[in-house]
């Protein structure tokens, strides 16, 4: 699928203004050799706004139209007849973003400014001659192609992706409220401008109305009402008119069958997260890919049981290490501290190169016989370390942290 399959059209009605400004500075940006004035051509036209159009969608004006505002001003080419595989005999120059008035009577729209330079031929047909048919009001209407990989419908009364199976609603149809269901398209791209007519495309959604038609959702007045509406026809039976099926494939596995089935239609989302729940447990897609991008090569059976193997064992081995550390203070110190909150304190750390030092100092104390810190003696300075009673010394210790600790 390239480019120009993804692409949707919207038709743009021009304005030639023959008086208009023309900023030759933003038009030889693009060009290699410096034009004048006379050397072109200038006209301009409102590309989009976020009015409601015949498809019942709209143009969000926080992303796409401001998308399209600075792919004007980037330079978008305008061709013939969208065939983006011919040269471009045009290119626009400016965009602007024109938002709407407090009053509530206007929209956002974006207002885009071309030129054409007089005087070639390419592909066949001269450019001065489409300057005379846009002049002379016979090339009025023309086409905006727009897409890009970011693109996306935002449901107007229920704000999910249009694609969400949480979104029952189609635009074109009553929602649960009475109101008139619609799409937002968001973060769309300017691709290029036509001065060849094609009337705007109805987008996705109507392969959506087509998967609730197929799996018999829609009831018959509804379906009859959007056929009216967009012009198109939607299969009730065995017979494709709208467009061909896919084609057959051999030799699928069980999840490309399940993907194929559907992309076509045949088999509703729902009912795989049903199959995947399982005993109760909601099935998320999303979680579960991300646990797997976590896991990596581990994310099997037998790498859970190794990782969750590996877990015990490092449990074991930190347990094991606090109870090294506490039995390493009670062989220097005795009984002389809380033994239990000195546990928590470690085990609270979770650092084993702070336990393995504690453990290292207190084994290095007991093999001295040493108190940790100095004891110093109040009465004789002669008596020093003879007859005086334990309850007397002063212990200082770097790791000493209170009573009862």
């Amino acid at each position: 699928m390239g480019e120009e399959t993804n692409m949707l059209h919207l038709p743009v009605r021009l304005s030639v203004d023959d008086n208009q400004d023309v900023d030759m500075e933003k038009i030889n940006r693009f060009a290699l050799n410096p034009l004048n004035e006379e050397d072109i051509f200038a006209f301009s036209g409102n590309c989009s706004n976020d009015r409601m159009d015949s498809f019942f969608t709209k143009m969000d004006p926080v992303t796409t139209l401001r998308n399209y505002s600075e792919d004007l001003k980037n330079g978008v080419a305008l061709q013939e007849g969208h065939n983006i595989f011919t040269n471009p005999y045009g290119r626009s120059y400016e965009g602007i973003l024109v938002p709407a008035t407090e009053s509530g009577d206007d929209y956002n729209s974006v207002r885009g400014s071309w030129y054409i330079i007089r005087g070639l031929t390419l592909n066949g047909n001269k450019t001065d001659d489409t300057v005379k048919a846009i002049q002379g009001g016979i090339i009025r209407d023309m086409s905006v192609g727009f897409g890009g990989n970011k693109l996306w419908y935002r449901c107007g009364s229920c704000g999910r992706d249009l694609w969400d199976w949480e979104c029952p609603h189609i635009p074109g149809l009553e929602d649960e409220e009475g109101r008139m269901s619609f799409a937002w398209v968001v973060d769309a791209r300017l691709r290029e401008v036509s001065t060849v007519y094609k009337g705007s495309t109805p987008g996705a959604y109507i392969d959506k109305a087509r998967q609730y038609v197929e799996q018999k959702e829609l009831p018959e007045e509804k379906i009859t009402k959007l056929e009216q509406r967009f012009q198109t026809r939607f299969e009730r039976g065995s017979t494709a008119i709208f467009m061909p099926k896919r084609e057959e494939k051999t030799d699928m596995s069980l999840l490309d069958q399940i993907r194929t089935a559907i992309q076509e239609g045949k088999l509703e989302k729902r009912s795989v997260y049903d199959v995947l729940s399982g005993e109760g447990e909601t099935f998320r897609q999303p979680d579960d890919v991300k646990l797997r991008n976590e896991l990596g090569e581990a994310a099997t059976v037998e790498g859970v049981r190794a990782l969750k193997k590996e877990a015990e064992q490092g449990r074991q081995y930190f347990a094991d290490t606090v109870d090294e550390a506490v039995k390493a203070r009670v062989r220097a110190q005795g009984d002389k501290f809380n033994e239990e909150k000195y546990r928590q304190m470690l085990t609270r750390t979770a650092d084993l190169e702070y336990i393995k030092d504690e453990i290292e100092t207190y084994n290095r104390l007991a093999k001295d016989g040493l108190t940790p810190g100095r004891q110093t003696e109040v009465d004789d300075p002669g008596t020093r370390g003879v007859g005086v009673p334990s309850d007397d010394d002063v212990v200082v210790s770097e790791t000493y942290e209170g009573d009862g600790k």
